[in-house]
């Protein structure tokens, strides 16, 4: 039976780099900071990338583009049907190779082949086992790859706050799980959403050690909505906005509090942990 993430992508697949392209939020903000991180942990031009759940190929196509060899892996065929149609049109089918896998189960991998892992885009939180998952990106990196992924924060209790529903906020801080809130109710899936504690334990207990925490963004979604506004018609507002958001993003005191979590561990000694 298809799973309901699985079909809510497959509904969303042909509209799904519109919808977000044309959300300002997104684009200026929200990409800028994640692929400044990708680029911190990037391997030597040429190494072989792992883009775990990456959906119509947003981060896979640049990083192609960079010079690297890119497994682009989705739970979706729909998402990879429209990553495929890109990637071809780019003319980059000799540097980018599309599978349908779930997360949790990468078995047709080799264990240790990937020089960099990542999961953009909140796979971990949607999958249903965070731990199946971080432990197969684990097993298919490389001694010494870093391993990226992407994840709900659970700072989104605020939306739960500003209805005054106290109950769901106190249940959500609890376990931090939620349903997806689509418009067709038969596509609504669970989802977790997580600490930066709780985070950096299923990264530890999964043989990685732990080298960067971030939020991703960190003050521009507590500015009032004209201000933000302001900030996203005003170039020059908008530099210094993200040159602070990148500035403080990792602090611990701030990290915690982003919209989404990004952590970012290196691969020691897995076979003996």
């Amino acid at each position: 039976m298809k799973s309901k993430v699985e079909a809510f992508y497959d509904k969303e697949a042909p509209a799904y780099d519109e919808e977000y392209e044309k959300d300002p939020f997104y684009t200026r903000i929200y990409k800028p900071i994640t692929w400044d991180n990708i680029k911190r942990f990037l391997p030597p031009e040429g190494g072989l990338i792992l883009d775990a759940g990456g959906g119509t190929g947003h981060w896979a196509i640049p990083l192609a583009r960079l010079g690297y060899y890119v497994v682009l892996t989705d739970i979706s065929q729909g998402m990879l049907d429209v990553a495929l149609r890109k990637v071809e049109a780019e003319g980059l089918t000799d540097r980018v190779e599309i599978m349908r896998l779930d997360i949790c189960d990468m078995s047709p991998l080799p264990d240790e082949h990937f020089d960099l892992v990542m999961a953009q885009g909140d796979p971990i939180s949607y999958c249903g086992d965070p731990e199946a998952a971080v432990r197969e990106m684990t097993r298919v990196a490389k001694r010494g790859a870093y391993v990226i992924a992407s994840v709900d924060s659970r700072f989104q209790v605020i939306h739960y706050m500003r209805e005054l529903d106290f109950d769901s906020a106190e249940a959500f801080l609890e376990d931090g799980e939620d349903e997806w809130p689509a418009e067709d109710p038969s596509l609504r899936f669970p989802f977790h959403a997580f600490t930066v504690s709780e985070l950096k334990a299923l990264f530890e207990r999964n043989g990685l050690r732990v080298v960067r925490v971030l939020g991703k963004p960190v003050f521009f979604h507590r500015l009032p909505e004209e201000v933000r506004k302001a900030v996203l018609s005003d170039e020059e507002a908008l530099k210094r906005l993200l040159e602070i958001e990148m500035k403080y993003a990792d602090d611990p005191g701030w990290a915690g509090s982003g919209v989404h979590i990004e952590i970012v561990g290196i691969k020691e000694g897995w076979k003996d942990a």
